[in-house]
């Protein structure tokens, strides 16, 4: 126990290094399912097969400061270049407190985890840790290096009763929860679990990192270079798109359809990729300036989202259209005047970006 103390002291301070050029493995992909569907894809963005012994993830459970709790899992294996490896929960058996996992989603599978706990049983306020020993050996706090991390490490009671991390900081939100408006925080960029009036629940559809699937961003080319503080989930992540529902409803949780591949900028065949994806899609956006808080999008193909960015590219509006349609209208409120941004994601995963004024 002192030995993983000291690590995480070690870890939050010192491990983490710089890199101008991909030289190790990252996160490329985190599966936070229904239940145990959980998954975490590695992604090698360098030019050399790199052997997977001498890699471990670990979790840091509901804000802890070491990863006793939330366990360590060994990975083996050989990860060639631009190769992606799939750590998947290993649990294939139900009980009446812990669902098994999909089989679905182990069948993607490089690699089982271990019994509970384990780096895969997180739950959305989890940090999870890529770390590397020299020749696998058991990690010590003189042997191991960080590589990457996703969230912030040793949050303590700030995070325990918390859902998630949100894109806006310090602000409260007025939303509706078991049909009744309720006002809701964000402190530090952590959602608050409950309403203000401590009765409702808060904005689960703020959670990015609970019952949601996210995907690296195309341009991040190494791990994390620091305990981030705080850890802002769209600056390396994307959520993925989400699904409608038999009943009808927008799904964003047990979506693995990429799982297993993934695309980076560090590949040399991606330029080439991306030119083939986004070649179709075309937009029309009236009025252009915007002058009434909205607009109307039409397009020759069918969308399924649409992206409001401000000019230094923070996001400002994210909506999932209920299905995939060529019109849409925008509703974007009041908003200063000036340049913006609007990304549009067609049903074929093409992308195109347009610029508009707003008066």
């Amino acid at each position: 126990m002192k030995n993983l103390l000291l690590l995480l002291s070690v870890f939050i301070t010192a491990l983490f290094a710089t890199a101008q050029t991909p030289t190790d493995l990252f996160f490329s992909e985190y599966v936070e399912g229904s239940g145990n569907n959980k998954a975490v894809e590695i992604y090698n963005p360098t030019s050399q097969a790199i052997d997977l012994n001498n890699y471990w993830v670990a979790r840091y459970s509901n804000g802890s400061s070491v990863y006793t709790e939330g366990g360590i899992t060994h990975l083996s294996g050989t990860l060639q270049p631009y190769k992606t490896f799939v750590l998947v929960n290993g649990q294939t058996t139900s009980t009446p407190t812990s669902p098994a996992c999909s089989p679905e989603l182990q069948a993607k599978a490089n690699q089982l985890d271990g019994e509970y706990p384990a780096p895969t049983y997180m739950n959305g306020n989890d940090a999870i840790a890529l770390l590397k020993t020299p020749n696998g050996a058991t990690p010590t706090p003189t042997n191991v290096t960080a590589v990457d991390l996703i969230g912030q490490v040793g949050l303590g009671n700030s995070i325990t009763a918390e859902t998630g991390w949100s894109y806006v900081k310090d602000t409260t939100l007025n939303y509706t929860a078991n049909q009744v408006q309720v006002s809701g925080k964000v402190i530090n960029y952590i959602v608050q679990a409950k309403a203000t009036n401590g009765t409702a629940f808060g904005p689960f559809w703020m959670s990015w990192t609970s019952d949601h699937t996210l995907i690296r961003k195309p341009k991040i080319i190494k791990g994390v270079a620091a305990n981030p503080s705080p850890f802002i989930v769209n600056l390396e992540w994307d959520t993925v798109a989400a699904k409608v529902d038999s009943a009808g409803h927008l799904v964003y949780k047990d979506i693995w359809d990429k799982l297993g591949s993934h695309a980076c900028v560090a590949d040399p065949d991606y330029s080439a990729s991306v030119k083939e994806k986004t070649t179709n899609g075309t937009l029309s956006i009236f009025p252009n300036p915007v002058v009434d808080e909205q607009f109307s999008i039409s397009s020759n193909m069918k969308m399924k989202s649409v992206q409001v960015f401000n000019i230094i590219g923070n996001e400002i509006l994210r909506e999932t259209l209920a299905l995939p349609a060529k019109e849409a209208n925008i509703v974007i409120g009041p908003k200063e005047s000036g340049v913006y941004l609007v990304k549009v994601v067609f049903a074929n995963n093409s992308v195109t970006v347009q610029k508009i004024l707003v008066k």
